[in-house]
C-alpha cells in the first residue's frame, strides 16, 4: 500500500504533538507535587536574597508576578514551561515544512538527545534553556528582517541574567545568524559578542552566589516546599566527588554525544557534502567553546541535549528551501537508522535510570525485570 508523503507527514506531526502533550502533563504533574525539585527551583533563583547574583532574573520577575497578580509560583512556572515547549515544537515543524527534508533528518530530530530527550529525562526538562533554544527556532524560521534580529541580540543578553549556560553555546546562536542571512556581519556578530562577553564577566566578578542563605525561607514562605535536591542546596565540592566516582556514566554521557554527532556528521556528507568543509569547522570550534561546561557541572546529558538540537537545527536551516506550497519529504524511510535510532533511545532511556537512581547497578536490573514481568502479563 502507497502512503502519501502528505499522510506520512501528519503522523509524524501528530507523534510529536503526542510527545509533547505527554511532556506537558508531566510538568502539570510535577509542578503540583508536596515538594518541587530542580525543575523549578532552578527558575526561583531571586536578587531578593542577597541582592545581584547570576541567574536571579527568573526569581525576581515570577515573585513581582505573585505579588502584583496573586498568581502562584509554581503556576507560573508550568505556563512559562509549557509555553516555551509549545513554542520549540511549533517553530521546529514550521522549520521542517520550509525546507526540501528528508526522513533521514526527520528520525535524527526523534533522537533521545534531541526532541524525545524532553519526555525521556522529564525530571530534568523545562529548565532555562528552552528560553536559548526557543529563541533560535523563531530567528531561523520565515524571513529575517532587522526585528528579528533585534530580538536574537536583546534576547540572547537577556537570556545571560536568567542562566550564564546561554554563553556557552554563544557559537550556535552566531551560526544560526550567519546560515539564515547568508552572510557574515561583522558589526553584529562583533557587538554580539562583546557584550555577551562583557555580561558573563560582570556576573562572574560583581554576582553573588546563587543561594544567600534565605532563599528557601523567602520560598516557604511564598508557598514552596522545595525537596531535599534543589539548585539552592547544590554543592558544586560534593558533585564534583560525585562525578568522579561515577565515571563510567560520564564515559557513557560522552559516549552518546559523539555518537550523536557523528550521525549528524553522516548525515551532512551524503546531503550536504558542500557544507561539510565548514561543518567540520563549526563542530570543533563549538565542542571546544562548549568544553568548560562539562568541567563546570554534572548535567552532560542536559549539556548533550542543548548541543544536540541546536546542531540539528543549523544543519536543517543550511538545507534547501521548500519553495512550493506542498509538504516535501524526499527518499524513502530509514529503517537502519530507524533501528538504530530505536536502540539508541533504549540505551539512553535506561543509562537515565541508571543515572538518576545514583548510579545503582542493582536498582537497573530491578527495574529492567519489573518492566519485562509488566509486558509478559
Amino acid at each position: 500500500m502507497i502512503i502519501s508523503k502528505e499522510i506520512k507527514f501528519y503522523s509524524y506531526t501528530g507523534f510529536l504533538i503526542i510527545v509533547l502533550a505527554y511532556s506537558i502533563a508531566q510538568l502539570y504533574i510535577k509542578s503540583h507535587l508536596p515538594e518541587l525539585g530542580w525543575t523549578v527551583s532552578d527558575w526561583l533563583i531571586n536578587y531578593e536574597d542577597g541582592g545581584f547574583k547570576r541567574r536571579g532574573l527568573s526569581g525576581s520577575i515570577l515573585f513581582f508576578i505573585q505579588d502584583s497578580l496573586k498568581i502562584p509560583l509554581n503556576t507560573q512556572i508550568f505556563f512559562i514551561q509549557s509555553l516555551f515547549f509549545f513554542f520549540i515544537f511549533y517553530f521546529f515543524i514550521r522549520l521542517v515544512l520550509s525546507k526540501k527534508v528528508n526522513w533521514d533528518i526527520l528520525i535524527l530530530g526523534c533522537s533521545p538527545l534531541c526532541l524525545l530527550f524532553i519526555p525521556v529525562s522529564i525530571f530534568n526538562s523545562g529548565r532555562k534553556e528552552i528560553v536559548l533554544i526557543a529563541l533560535i527556532l523563531y530567528f531561523v524560521n520565515g524571513r529575517t528582517d532587522r526585528l528579528k534580529k533585534y530580538i536574537l541580540f536583546i534576547g540572547f543578553i537577556i537570556g545571560l541574567f536568567l542562566h550564564e549556560l546561554f554563553y556557552f553555546y554563544l557559537p550556535f546562536v552566531m551560526a544560526a545568524f550567519i546560515l539564515k542571512t547568508n552572510k557574515i556581519n561583522f558589526k553584529y556578530l562583533g557587538g554580539l559578542f562583546l557584550t555577551s562577553t562583557a555580561v558573563v564577566l560582570i556576573l562572574f566578578f560583581l554576582g553573588g552566589e546563587i543561594n544567600q542563605g534565605q532563599s528557601l525561607e523567602l520560598l516557604k514562605q511564598r508557598g514552596i516546599e522545595l525537596s531535599t535536591f534543589n539548585i539552592f542546596t547544590y554543592n558544586i565540592v560534593e558533585e564534583r566527588k560525585a562525578m568522579f566516582e561515577a565515571y563510567q556514566s560520564y564515559i557513557l554521557f560522552g559516549a552518546e554525544l559523539m555518537f550523536m554527532t557523528l550521525l549528524f556528521f553522516i548525515f551532512i556528507k551524503k546531503y550536504l557534502p558542500q557544507k561539510l568543509k565548514v561543518f567540520k569547522i563549526f563542530i570543533v570550534i563549538s565542542l571546544i567553546w562548549v568544553g568548560p561546561l562539562y568541567f563546570l557541572g554534572a548535567d552532560w546529558f542536559r549539556w548533550n541535549h542543548i548541543y544536540s538540537l541546536l546542531l540539528l537545527i543549523l544543519i536543517m536551516v543550511a538545507l534547501p528551501d521548500n519553495d512550493q506550497r506542498t509538504i516535501s519529504i524526499e527518499g524513502k524511510l530509514n529503517i537502519p537508522l530507524l533501528m538504530i535510532m530505536i536502540l539508541f533511545f533504549i540505551v539512553f532511556y535506561l543509562h537515565i535510570q541508571y543515572d538518576s537512581s545514583g548510579n545503582s547497578e542493582e536498582y537497573l536490573m530491578q527495574y529492567i525485570e519489573d518492566k519485562i514481568s509488566f509486558f509478559k502479563i
